[in-house]
């Protein structure tokens, strides 16, 4: 029987091969290592530390786990996202690489424009991952999260506990930015939102793992535009002028989203910017009330 590192891991490799997880092996030494409070790198060192029945009784169940399409983060509770460790659980989705790329693209506009000090409103915080993060590097910063997930927002609520940002941070259940509305003119900075943008027939197509994910987090209506159409309008009443609409979109959105945006009037300095696989990916876009009147004027409205 398998009893120290290297043999547990040639063993769960196979296992978890024989049931067509992605990535086998590198699964198999997160589990582990996360189990044993170690780094990945040490399994290595230490091939022939052995475990004990509890341990790779623990082992087991996690690959079982995996086997059975559960994603890696809700069997380690956690998931790494802008070098910050957030609390992950079933019922909330996971922080992808891309929505990093949004965070940087963020990050560098306030810096650029030295915006020291912002008022963010992260609409669908989920874990929170994007609004602590942005407070973590954005230090005088102040904002607010909403979704409309009970599990979310719990989630979220102990992401900003765990880095210790409640004087500056605070998470509120509800659709949108519906909290906050009506709002106050030259109330909000940044409105970002990384919303559902899966088209409801793709859905069944998504890999097993993400599958698990909350179908909420995902789907979107029948094209995938639904969470754009609803959240656009709402962030446009919480902007001040110049104020800035951050969003993460689905790959093959881009032109349908920024026309999205131009029907509304109130939006200027456009960007659709690519993720580094050269994929649409971000849009961003300052509010401008000047243009939505003169629209308004121009349909005698």
């Amino acid at each position: 029987m398998a009893s120290n590192i290297r043999e547990i891991l040639d063993k769960a490799d196979e296992y978890l091969g024989r049931h067509e997880v992605e990535s086998p092996r590198l699964d198999a030494e997160v589990l582990l290592a996360d189990l044993l409070n170690t780094e990945r790198i040490k399994l290595y060192v230490n091939y022939d530390y052995p475990l004990t029945s509890e341990q790779k009784s623990a082992y087991r169940k996690r690959l079982q786990k995996r086997a059975q399409g559960q994603p890696l983060s809700y069997i380690t509770g956690k998931k790494e996202f802008m070098s910050l460790d957030f609390i992950i659980e079933p019922g909330v989705l996971i922080p992808r690489p891309e929505t990093e790329e949004l965070v940087e693209e963020i990050l560098g506009f306030c810096r650029s424009r030295d915006w020291q000090s912002p008022r963010i409103v992260d609409l669908g915080t989920g874990s929170g991952a994007i609004l602590v993060s942005l407070a973590h590097y954005l230090p005088e910063s102040r904002g607010v999260g909403i979704d409309i997930s009970p599990e979310a927002a719990d989630v979220a609520r102990r992401n900003v506990a765990k880095y210790e940002l409640q004087d500056r941070l605070a998470v509120l259940e509800g659709s949108w930015a519906e909290p906050l509305l009506p709002g106050k003119a030259d109330e909000v900075d940044l409105v970002v939102s990384n919303p559902p943008y899966i088209a409801e027939e793709d859905m069944e197509d998504l890999p097993r793992r993400v599958q698990e994910e909350p179908d909420r987090a995902l789907a979107a209506g029948s094209d995938g535009l639904r969470s754009y159409r609803e959240l656009i309008p709402q962030a446009a009443e919480l902007l001040r002028e110049g104020g800035l609409l951050a969003l993460e979109i689905g790959y093959d959105q881009g032109e349908e989203i920024l026309s999205l945006l131009s029907s509304h009037g109130c939006w200027q300095d456009v960007e659709l910017k690519q993720d580094g696989g050269g994929r649409d990916r971000i849009i961003f876009a300052r509010f401008n009330s000047e243009e939505r009147e003169d629209r308004e004027e121009e349909r005698g409205e």
